[in-house]
């Protein structure tokens, strides 16, 4: 039920916020229909009640100490203040409350209830009457990051609550102080036109609809001081629950000296002086009377033609734009004079010599008394100089991009001062926040790091645990204190990239586990029968034992080997750039190599003792020469079982790195050289190959500064494939560390602590040491390391083992660490997981022998 105005003082239903009248008693004469929907009554059920009505019990007192202050005249009613009302449902409001003195009584005026209270919240008390600011409503710590780390005009309606975050710099233009506020929507509803409040409603709505893609329109404001701006709104729907808009976030621009340019060209009879005094620019005016056109001079000389001799009209001046940009300026002509509403615009026109021109408009309707549209004036610009040190920018910062993505370039203010977006995000927002999802605080790291360094590029980074992925480049311009984002989501693609790679090492796997598994069982059929024959030999009497013994050591070193060649092979490979010896990384996987080929196969490797290190990441350097090879052995089994495969490498007269991979296989035809790299093209027999191996090495290469090259038949009569690497060339070998001898354990008298679940390691490791010196306790399970733990008996070294059935070796450390603070940690594991980088002490691989043990213990000492 809305108020009946005859009952009222003054029209106060026409005010967008709830009110309440009141005589000089405080008796309720009147409410507007905001002040029913807040409270919960209609205005029968309140008027003639005293306004205690709507207030809690407990502050009844306070506020009728408060009413008879202002009964005498007091200057309390000038500020503002908190309060908590009661609504008719029982419910506690909290609400700012201003009064003002009208002829017959009073006028409060109440902001919404922003925050609910609960009937037994104990904060509330009569401090809520005391005067208070407008600006002290609490934001929310996230929107509050935001706003006030941009220095932008933003702000953010709550759709489903009905209310509005402003940022400061909103704040400011409507005249207020400079603080993030959250109030109503009618807060800002004051401000506005009522055409222009209108307008927004009808583009907010059709955006909510799904008929527009934002909302995005200039209207006029009414500051707080009672001055004019002009401003440009720009809003999108952010966030959405279920299928509702929940959230929208959008941003302000102050376009009032612009704005005030043409309102000054309007308003003077000499259009010429003040044209001329612009730098490259003049002024225009189109009659929608008459359908003329007039230009200044400055137009004349833009467009290169003679005013004694040319007449502007609106066809022909249509004709000096770029044919695929006449139309959408004649679209923007037209929807001025049907919306009666101005426009801006960036274009480019040919001059009458056919030079091309960059170019700027603004224009603003002209309307007569009756509200139509009589003209429109605008103020027409030569931007060519400037858009082309973007575009230079923009040059400099795409080298290396070989595709088209999104550029923001953004001030040392944080305004984005020009952006391109592709094709398929045109229709986004040109607010980076919107393409990538980073915060603030990543958003301000990158800034600081590029511009301590000129560029910044990171790849394959994401901001959300890899739902989305993105190569980033910030370059900054000093002398024009631009930073450059170039931003690329190569989601897709990195998603694929991984399968492959997965995929990839999967087939591989299948070819190395049936030659691994031969080798092992060759290894222990070894171990086994030496080992009987030591059962025979030891039966018969014999002493002379030590070379059946030393087949054992063999087979297992043998064993140890295979396996170690395996578990580096099925760990994923690192992405870190390191420096390394590469011929000495093939060397160390040659057995690799020889598992996956046929033994009817020659695999030879030629070095022809270089001595260089390279930057690359070291397990996909493997990786690639293993697909060229098993490359090598599809093409030599395209004509039979016997051939030759050779990798070789040498230094090239530019001193780079060149590794080559020759096989005597069939070759590539020359027609296909061309298409070897291309994904998914293969030239192998159904079921060989899916094209994706080359294709995949010929990415990481160039993604890591190398090339490669390919021949279909080279010396060996097949393909001849090289790789070419940047290296730091050495004049000499890296010294290896000399071999430890058995006198330099040097541990004599130390108190050894030994844990490992296989009691004949732990015994084994206990005998070594006693034999050198040492004292030793050795145990296999949790509950006796606890009692060896419980003597009074030090310890200067504690050997575990990783995994225990009963405890962890990080556990045990931290037992042993409790009661020895200062001892040293040494560990023993068949297996440790790549990614644990937690484990800090130095981990000896099983299987081992006393050799190995003392190395390891003279080296980590």
């Amino acid at each position: 039920m809305n108020a009946d105005s005859d009952d009222l003082m003054v029209p106060i239903n026409s005010i967008p916020f709830s009110v309440i009248q009141l005589d000089h008693q405080g008796i309720i004469t009147g409410c507007n229909g905001w002040a029913e929907r807040f409270s919960g009554y209609c205005l029968a059920e309140i008027k003639g009640q005293p306004i205690e009505i709507l207030l809690p019990d407990k502050f009844t007192d306070a506020h009728v100490k408060f009413r008879d202050n202002y009964q005498r005249g007091s200057d309390v009613m000038s500020g503002v203040r908190n309060v908590v009302l009661l609504s008719k449902s029982k419910e506690l409001l909290n609400c700012t409350i201003k009064i003002s003195e009208v002829a017959d009584g009073y006028i409060a005026y109440l902001m919404d209830s922003l925050l609910k209270i609960s009937n037994d919240d104990k904060t509330i008390n009569e401090q809520a009457y005391l005067p208070h600011n407008i600006e002290s409503l609490t934001l929310s710590k996230h929107t509050h990051k935001i706003l006030n780390s941009i220095e932008e005009a933003f702000w953010e309606w709550n759709i489903m609550e009905g209310t509005l975050l402003y940022s400061a710099q909103v704040m400011a233009m409507l005249g207020y102080h400079a603080e993030s506020f959250l109030g109503p929507l009618s807060f800002c509803e004051k401000s506005l036109k009522q055409e222009d409040l209108a307008s927004l409603n009808r583009q907010a709505k059709a955006h909510c609809l799904g008929e527009i893609p934002c909302i995005d329109l200039t209207l006029s404001i009414t500051t707080e001081q009672g001055a004019t701006k002009w401003l440009t709104v720009f809003g999108k729907i952010m966030e959405y629950k279920g299928e509702l808009a929940y959230k929208m976030f959008g941003s302000v621009k102050d376009i009032t000296a612009q704005h005030q340019l043409v309102e000054k060209l309007k308003e003077r009879n000499n259009y010429l002086l003040l044209a001329e005094s612009l730098n490259k620019s003049g002024h225009w005016r189109l009659d929608c009377i008459e359908n003329t056109l007039y230009w200044s001079t400055e137009l004349y000389k833009i467009h290169g033609v003679d005013p004694t001799n040319y007449r502007p009209k609106v066809n022909t001046a249509l004709d000096f734009y770029l044919v695929e940009e006449q139309a959408k300026v004649r679209n923007y002509v037209d929807n001025a004079i049907a919306n009666k509403q101005g426009f801006y615009f960036k274009s480019a026109i040919k001059n009458q010599q056919g030079k091309k021109i960059k170019v700027e408009c603004v224009g603003e309707v002209e309307l007569n008394t009756a509200g139509d549209v009589v003209g429109i004036f605008g103020v027409f610009k030569d931007i060519t100089q400037s858009e082309t040190i973007f575009e230079k920018l923009k040059l400099l910062a795409m080298v290396n991009y070989t595709i088209k993505v999104p550029v923001f370039f953004i001030d040392d203010k944080d305004n984005v001062v020009y952006q391109d977006l592709t094709p398929n995000t045109a229709d986004s927002s040109s607010v980076l926040f919107n393409y990538i999802n980073f915060s603030i605080t990543d958003y301000l790291a990158f800034k600081r790091k590029a511009k301590a360094c000129g560029q910044l590029k990171e790849t394959h980074i994401s901001f959300d645990q890899y739902n989305s992925v993105f190569d980033l480049s910030v370059t900054y311009e000093a002398d024009e204190g631009i930073f450059i984002w170039i931003v690329e989501n190569v989601t897709e693609q990195f998603r694929k990239d991984q399968q492959q790679l997965i995929s990839n090492r999967l087939a591989l796997l299948g070819n190395t586990f049936g030659n691994v598994s031969h080798d092992i069982n060759n290894v222990l059929g070894v171990a086994l029968g030496a080992t009987e024959m030591l059962e025979i030999k030891f039966a018969q009497g014999e002493r002379d034992i030590s070379t059946y013994i030393e087949r054992v050591k063999n087979a297992i070193d043998k064993g140890k080997s295979v396996t170690e060649r395996l578990l580096a092979f099925t760990r994923k490979p690192t992405i870190k750039m390191v420096r390394f010896d590469p011929i000495q990384d093939i060397i160390d996987n040659q057995y690799l190599f020889k598992q996956l080929l046929l033994s009817t196969i020659d695999f030879r490797i030629n070095t022809n003792e270089v001595c260089c290190e390279i930057k690359f990441p070291q397990g996909e350097f493997i990786n690639i020469l293993l697909n060229l090879v098993l490359n090598s052995q599809d093409a030599i089994r395209e004509r039979g079982l016997i051939g030759q495969i050779e990798i070789s490498a040498n230094l090239n007269k530019e001193q780079n790195l060149e590794i080559h991979v020759k096989d005597s296989g069939v070759g590539i035809e020359q027609s296909n050289l061309t298409k070897v790299f291309d994904p998914f093209y293969s030239s192998k027999s159904v079921n060989k190959g899916n094209g994706i191996g080359l294709a995949n090495v010929y990415s990481t290469i160039y993604k890591h500064n190398g090339h490669i090259q390919v021949e279909g038949h080279g010396s060996l009569g097949g393909a001849h494939f090289t790789l070419v690497f940047k290296c730091r060339v050495l004049k000499n070998p890296p010294i290896k560390a000399p071999i430890a001898t058995k006198s330099q354990l040097n541990m004599k008298g130390k108190r050894v602590l030994i844990l490992d679940d296989e009691i004949s390691i732990a015994e084994f490791v206990s005998l070594y040491l006693e034999n050198e010196g040492v004292k030793t306790q050795h145990t296999d399970n949790k509950v006796d390391l606890i009692n060896i733990l419980a003597t009074e008996q030090p310890f200067d070294i504690f050997i575990t083992d990783m995994i225990l059935p009963d405890i962890s070796g990080r556990e045990a450390a931290e037992l042993v660490k409790a009661k020895f603070p200062d001892i040293r940690i040494f560990s023993i594991s068949g297996y440790i997981a790549e990614e644990d980088k937690q484990w800090n002490y130095p981990v000896l691989r099983k299987p081992f022998n006393s050799k190995e043990l003392a190395n390891f213990l003279i080296e980590n000492n």
